[in-house]
Order: C-alpha cells, then sequence, then structure tokens
C-alpha cells in the first residue's frame, strides 16, 4: 500500500489523541448476575485468549521450521521449545 506508506511519513500526518473520540459512558452490572451460569459471572476476555496458543504454536514453527520441528502440544514452557529446537 504504497499510498499510506507516504502518508504516514507525511509531517502534516496527525495521530489520533483521546480527545478526537467520543465519550463512553461505561455501565457497571456487577448487581444483574448473568443467567447462563450456575454461578451469574461474565467474561469479557475469553473470545480474544482462545486463539493465543495456537497463533504462538504456529511461530515457532515457523521459527523451527530448518530442524522439522512440528509442536502439536501445550504450553510451550522454554524446556519444551528447548526440545522441539535441539531434536535428539
Amino acid at each position: 500500500m504504497p499510498h499510506l506508506a507516504s502518508a504516514i511519513r507525511r509531517p502534516s500526518y496527525l495521530i489520533p489523541t483521546a480527545t478526537d473520540f467520543p465519550r463512553i459512558r461505561a455501565i457497571a452490572l456487577e448487581n444483574h448476575p448473568s443467567p447462563s451460569n450456575p454461578l451469574g459471572v461474565k467474561g469479557a476476555g475469553e473470545g480474544a485468549i482462545i486463539p493465543v496458543g495456537g497463533l504462538i504454536a504456529n511461530a515457532v514453527a515457523a521459527a523451527l521450521s530448518s530442524v522439522g520441528a512440528e509442536p502439536n502440544e501445550l504450553p510451550l514452557s522454554p524446556p519444551r521449545v528447548w526440545r522441539l529446537a535441539n531434536p535428539s
């Protein structure tokens, strides 16, 4: 995208700041339990964290492709990555 790159290099390009966005009103829902589960708890970040393990495993596989490493088990602890990188 050459147009985007040239736009970013321009000295007149302004980076948005917090004052450039509309006000957001947050509403706390602690007094309203979720009917979806027996504990009534709510979650917000689970959807974003689910693919992280697979993404890291793919990155390790790409980085260690020269030795034919194929991580197929999580978590990828430092000792496990060392064993993948140094097959015996």
